[in-house]
């Protein structure tokens, strides 16, 4: 399984679902869009795509993102 793959497969960005991540996990819908600068139907495509794919992408997807993330950040 490969997150580029599940990416396309939901038609997500990466940077859009890795700023997702790290937002809805604190913010609720309307503070994650305004975060995002995108729009309350943006978060919620992104919400129904995470609830449609299996376990296990769902995990490879934040796993995956989140640690891009840390690692860029711990570089900057």
């Amino acid at each position: 399984m490969d997150t580029q793959k599940i990416l396309e497969e939901y038609g997500l960005s990466r940077e859009t679902t890795t700023k997702y991540i790290d937002t809805i996990t604190r913010s609720n819908q309307t503070q994650t869009a305004e975060e995002l600068d995108v729009s309350r139907q943006t978060v919620s495509r992104y919400k129904k795509a995470f609830q449609e794919m299996k376990a296990q992408e769902r995990l490879l997807l934040i796993s995956t993102l989140t640690q891009e993330k840390l690692l860029n950040q711990a570089t900057e």
